[in-house]
């Protein structure tokens, strides 16, 4: 027990875990976000301003001032791409937050889950370093360190105990995120098994007949149509939700599960027209992805390529 006590405790403190795959949830938020946004700017009005006022009994809370709502979804906007460079993500990350959640509680009738998930996620990437790669930070961080010569300088701030409070506090809202998506996906699952369509393998075929889910059409009646291809995506959308933490716990499984969730979301985007939905779910899955796996997929698992870059020693 003390020996596992201890390999936790230097896991949460002696580096930096899902750098990269913060990176890409920080990503993944701030163009979601910013897309939301800038598609619904021309509705604005109508889904949260003066147009919205027969929300108020429902729980809404309609702007009335139309230049108030104009402003505030532009600086949203602003910050939302500043979120996605990663410029001085540890004060725009949440103010991204505090942007999303006003704008989300104004009406909470066209609110749906994958917004409420990316309100989680952005309360949780307030405490992680999200800028440390592919960042416009990383690269003022980087340039800083090579004036200092600071190599050896970087390793040693990363041992120090300043350092590892750092490690700490962020692989700590890396296991965050990872917990909520588990058990997103789980619950999920679980309710799925009370309904028969699930467990007969038919459940798909029902949203594709509404008119709602329908982007494309002709897609949505080759999929509902498909005496094979309904069943087989029931039960694997079923089968993945519930054994998604299960595939975590071996290294190829991991691979083959983040795969098969951002396969389905991808899916999801696509033959039932809900891209922000999918992409704030995608958003969270990737921080299941290893460091050392994404910067041998980069290039970035060669020694001397890393060290140019980062001043770091190579991921793990």
């Amino acid at each position: 027990m003390s020996r596992l006590l201890e390999s936790g405790v230097r896991w949460m403190t002696l580096s930096a875990h899902a750098t990269y795959g913060v990176a890409l949830t920080r990503v993944a938020l701030g163009v979601g976000v910013g897309a939301y946004v800038a598609v619904n700017f021309p509705a604005r009005h109508a889904l949260w301003g003066t147009g919205a006022r027969w929300t108020t009994p429902l729980g809404g809370h309609a702007l009335t001032s139309d230049l108030a709502l104009t402003v505030g979804c532009a600086v949203l906007l602003l910050v939302a791409a500043l979120v996605a460079v990663g410029w001085r993500a540890r004060w725009t990350v949440p103010l991204l937050l505090a942007g999303w959640t006003g704008l989300t509680a104004v009406n909470p009738l066209i609110v749906d889950q994958g917004q409420n998930v990316a309100r989680i996620l952005l309360l949780y990437l307030c405490f992680a370093d999200t800028s440390a790669r592919w960042s416009l930070d990383a690269r003022r961080r980087t340039s800083r360190a090579r004036r200092r010569g600071s190599a050896a300088g970087a390793a040693s701030s990363a041992r120090s105990g300043r350092g590892q409070v750092r490690n700490l506090v962020h692989n700590a809202a890396v296991l965050a995120v990872g917990a909520q998506i588990c058990l997103a996906y789980v619950l999920s699952g679980l309710f799925k098994l009370l309904g028969e369509e699930w467990r007969d393998g038919s459940a798909v075929h029902y949203p594709l007949l509404l008119p709602q889910f329908r982007p494309w059409p002709a897609l949505a009646d080759l999929v509902a149509g498909s005496e094979w291809l309904v069943p087989a995506v029931t039960w694997g959308a079923l089968a993945l939700q519930l054994a998604f933490p299960l595939l975590l716990l071996q290294r190829h499984l991991r691979t083959a599960g983040v795969a098969g969730a951002l396969a389905m979301h991808v899916g999801i985007a696509v033959v039932m027209g809900l891209p922000f939905f999918s992409l704030f779910m995608m958003a969270g899955d990737c921080v299941f992805l290893r460091d050392a796996t994404i910067a041998r997929w980069t290039g970035g698992g060669q020694p001397t390529w890393w060290s140019q870059r980062t001043g770091a020693p190579r991921p793990a």
